[in-house]
């Protein structure tokens, strides 16, 4: 008797369990298509690359600012430092 409810509980156990990984997956795997909008977003370097990962277009401050890049490679580039006043 004792070996039927413990199969039997194992076999609902294991039911719920797998009803809410398919939950879980489901609504994790739903949203990654959305866009999201931001109030305010702090960050150090955003960068645009296309598809294929070419790097087209860096927004950074002057410390991670990359290098040029010249034939796909990056060669260091030692840039002055401009003081823009508003």
């Amino acid at each position: 008797m004792k070996a039927i409810t413990s199969q039997r509980f194992l076999t609902i156990y294991s039911g719920a369990l797998t009803f809410i990984f398919v939950v879980m997956a489901f609504a994790a795997f739903s949203s990654m298509n959305s866009s999201q909008a931001f109030d305010e977003i702090t960050v150090r370097r955003i960068n645009v690359v296309e598809p294929d990962g070419t790097l087209r277009m860096v927004i950074s401050d002057h410390a991670k600012f990359p290098g040029i890049i010249i034939r796909g490679k990056e060669q260091p580039f030692a840039r002055p430092v401009y003081l823009i006043l508003m």
